[in-house]
């Protein structure tokens, strides 16, 4: 009996693991689906260090190390694709291939301050009260607050230490960058950007697509991803 290939699914900043679950069902009769919960995260332990990108890809790699997961193929969302395509071009080798959504690529002091203010605890709590509940949910037992306040952390660290596109060029794993049409965090330009400096990507407009994972059409983006890695043998 012939193995499924493994398929790591790596969720986005202040997501956790569960909120693939839709999607697993969608990929697991082709794929041996797994997915990971980044420090701090879905209710796991907080890292030693503050959250940071190099910090989420050493902690990945010691978990495709622990769990033979090593050359597995990837689908990250947003922060997830960002720490995939940090690590294999840091360590070539380690993924088949890569599949982002919604991955946000021009980092500036400018954007990061931005972006961090969004997700500061105390503006989450006076001004989205609903949302601030869902952290505090979807990170039980863990504090949501603390993560919230890390992650802002990350988000300014990577404004000062971004992922140039010489090294994206440096990738040369199967490629595929893709992007909601109506993603207002995430833009086409930026998008396009990264996917020409992969030397072996496509790119992928979705359509009637917001950044919001669950806004997502998962029967659509599962397609998707079956596509990319049916085009190429997988």
């Amino acid at each position: 009996m012939t193995s499924k290939p493994n398929l790591l699914l790596l969720h986005g900043a202040l997501g956790a693991s569960d909120q693939f679950q839709a999607l697993t069902v969608h990929l697991r009769e082709e794929y041996s689906v797994h997915t990971y919960d980044f420090p701090g995260h879905g209710g796991k332990a907080f890292a030693e260090e503050p959250l940071s990108i190099p910090v989420l890809a050493k902690h990945l790699e010691d978990h495709l190390v622990e769990f033979h997961l090593v050359g597995c193929h990837v689908f990250g969302y947003s922060m997830g694709g960002y720490v995939a395509l940090w690590l294999e071009a840091l360590k070539p080798g380690l993924f088949s291939s890569i599949m982002t959504l919604g991955t946000k690529f021009n980092w500036t002091r400018e954007s990061a301050e931005k972006e961090a203010k969004m997700i500061d605890p105390s503006f989450l709590t006076a001004k989205v009260p609903r949302f601030a509940e869902t952290l505090k949910l979807r990170h039980a037992p863990g504090d949501w607050t603390r993560l919230s306040a890390e992650t802002m952390h990350l988000m300014l660290h990577l404004a000062k230490h971004p992922l140039g596109l010489d090294a994206f060029g440096q990738i040369t794993c199967k490629t595929r960058i893709a992007l909601g049409d109506r993603d207002q965090m995430v833009s086409i330009a930026e998008t396009e950007s990264t996917y020409t400096a992969l030397p072996n990507a496509s790119l992928l407009i979705l359509p009637e697509t917001a950044h919001a994972l669950e806004k997502v059409n998962h029967s659509y983006l599962a397609m998707e991803i079956k596509h990319f890695l049916q085009n190429h043998g997988i």
